[in-house]
Parts: C-alpha cells; sequence; structure tokens
C-alpha cells in the first residue's frame, strides 16, 4: 500500500511539472522574441532567356522580432525560404531590390507581424541579360614542369575548348578570347588533369567559370641517330662540301614519339671558322633543335671540308 501511495505522489508531481512547464512555453511563445535564421532565397518566375551578369545569392541571415508562437507558426525557426518574384523588380535589365523591398517581402512571407532588426544582404542589385551570348576560345596559362626522367610532351589542353561570355552591356564585344588564371605545378611525373578558373572579366558573365585542362607527361627514352651537317654563313658564290655529310648523335625524347623516322637535331658547320684552322677540318656543333628534345650530345668534334668556289 504505501508503495502505491508512494508511486501516486509521484505521478501527481511528474503531472503538475509537465502542466507548468506547458503553461510556461505558452507565456514565453507569447512574448516577443528576437531571432536570427539563415534563410534561402527563391527567385520564382525567371525566364528561360534570362542569364543573371551576377550570380543572385543563395541564401542570407536576417534578424526577426516576433512573438515565438507566429515564428513556430510560419516555419521560420526550421528552414525558411524566401520566395522572391522575377517579374516584380526586374527591368531593362536590371533586378532591383531595395532595402523597404526587402522587408516588405520578409513581412508578405512571414507575417506582418514580424519586424526585420537587420540583413546580411541590404539590397538586391543584379544586372541580366536576354541575348544568347557570344562563344569564345580559351588559353590556357600554366608554369609547369616535369620530375626528373619525364618532360610535359606539348602544350597544355584545355579540355573544355570554349566558354560563352554574356555582359548588360557592350563588354563582349571586345572580347575574343579568355584565359585560365595561371596554372603552376612542378615535378610531374604522370599525365594528370586540373581544374582552373577562368580568369574573370569585369562585367561579364563567363560559363562555364572552371574549366579542365590536361598536362601531358612522357618519360624521357635515350635515342641514337645521325644529324644531317648543315654549313651557316658561306657567302654567294662558295659553298662547302663536307665529308661526312652526317655525324653520329644521341638525345632524349618523350616515349610517344620513340618511333619518329627523323633525326630532330642539327649539326652545323660555320664558314667563318674555316679562317682559324690550318688543316682541311672544321668544328661541328649543335644547331636547332626542337623543346622536346633533351639533353642532345654530338658524337664527333669536327668534319673534313673542302671551300669551292663558283
Amino acid at each position: 500500500m504505501k508503495s502505491s501511495s508512494r508511486f501516486h505522489n509521484v505521478l501527481s508531481f511528474l503531472v503538475f511539472v509537465a502542466i507548468s512547464i506547458l503553461f510556461w512555453l505558452i507565456i514565453s511563445l507569447n512574448d516577443s522574441v528576437t531571432q536570427t535564421f539563415s534563410v534561402r532565397l527563391k527567385f520564382n518566375n525567371v525566364p528561360d532567356s534570362v542569364t543573371f551578369i551576377t550570380d543572385p545569392p543563395v541564401d542570407m541571415h536576417v534578424t526577426l522580432r516576433d512573438k515565438g508562437t507566429n515564428i513556430l507558426r510560419s516555419g521560420v525557426a526550421k528552414h525558411p525560404t524566401l520566395n522572391i518574384n522575377f517579374e516584380d523588380y526586374a527591368k531593362d535589365g536590371l533586378f532591383r531590390m531595395t532595402r523597404s523591398d526587402m522587408n516588405a517581402a520578409f513581412k508578405r512571407e512571414f507575417g506582418s507581424g514580424a519586424q526585420v532588426s537587420s540583413l546580411s544582404i541590404d539590397s538586391l542589385r543584379l544586372p541580366y541579360t536576354t541575348s544568347p551570348g557570344k562563344r569564345v576560345p580559351v588559353i590556357v596559362s600554366v608554369d609547369v614542369s616535369a620530375s626528373s626522367g619525364n618532360i610535359i610532351a606539348g602544350p597544355p589542353v584545355a579540355l573544355t575548348k570554349s566558354v560563352k561570355i554574356y555582359s548588360y552591356g557592350n563588354e563582349i564585344d571586345t572580347v575574343n578570347r579568355v584565359y585560365t588564371t595561371r596554372l603552376v605545378k612542378h615535378d610531374l611525373s604522370q599525365t594528370s588533369v586540373f581544374d582552373v578558373k577562368i580568369r574573370p572579366i569585369a562585367g561579364v558573365k563567363i560559363v562555364p567559370p572552371v574549366v579542365r585542362v590536361q598536362l601531358n607527361v612522357d618519360p624521357l627514352v635515350h635515342k641514337e641517330g645521325y644529324a644531317t651537317v648543315v654549313a651557316e654563313g658561306v657567302p654567294d658564290g662558295q659553298s662547302l662540301l663536307l665529308f661526312p655529310a652526317k655525324v653520329p648523335v644521341s638525345y632524349y625524347i618523350p616515349m610517344s614519339m620513340f618511333d619518329e623516322p627523323n633525326v630532330p637535331v642539327e649539326a652545323i658547320v660555320r664558314y667563318d671558322d674555316t679562317r682559324a684552322t690550318n688543316g682541311n677540318r672544321i668544328p661541328v656543333t649543335i644547331g636547332d633543335y626542337p623543346a622536346y628534345v633533351v639533353s642532345p650530345e654530338l658524337h664527333a668534334d669536327s668534319v673534313e671540308y673542302t671551300l669551292v668556289r663558283h
């Protein structure tokens, strides 16, 4: 009996506590409260032909003062959304929403009793265009190098070859290309793809604002061949007969070019060197060669020559 009586007393106490809390909540919610919320911005009735030059904000912070019950009823305390009708504020290429417009929109959405204390976005001024835009090529800017034993094979490749540009005025009339921000990568050991931002242009919307850039990396392989000897600086009416006409050369090239039949290294002799020699031999040196050739080396330091006058 005592146990039953004690349980009944505890239960009665808990009921009174619950009722007290409920009354306290009702009284508290009827009081005015100030709360800051993150509000999602939803732009409605935007025509498909419209492109914003400046992207509209996705959300903003707002501090509201209202009765607690009203805040709960309006759903602000959960995941609030401010619906904005594009057509109400757009005219002649400019979407404009003032501070008073923002306050009025919040009152419409969350009730006339809601008072806006502060906004993280005071107003909106968003230029837009209905023109189809202009397509221009992408120029990639890089500062790159490969690790030892490898080489950057060829220029960087923009996997997105072109982008579309839009403007509120006539800014795009003089824009014929866009450039990426500088991509800096060193010690690359394999072919890699990177996301690179397009360099912004004032008053211009670029779509997409980020492109993918591929840097091709090849391992270097050793190759040997014979380079044709070319005479430079020979006066008119004379010629140099050279023997041998080709000299052995070794160099490193990208593996993907190993099967190329032509030797990309040039060997040269200079006519002026004939005056500095007492015999019939003339020094031979490395001439031009492409950037993909690494560490070319001639395996002959001179060739025989005969000066012929015509």
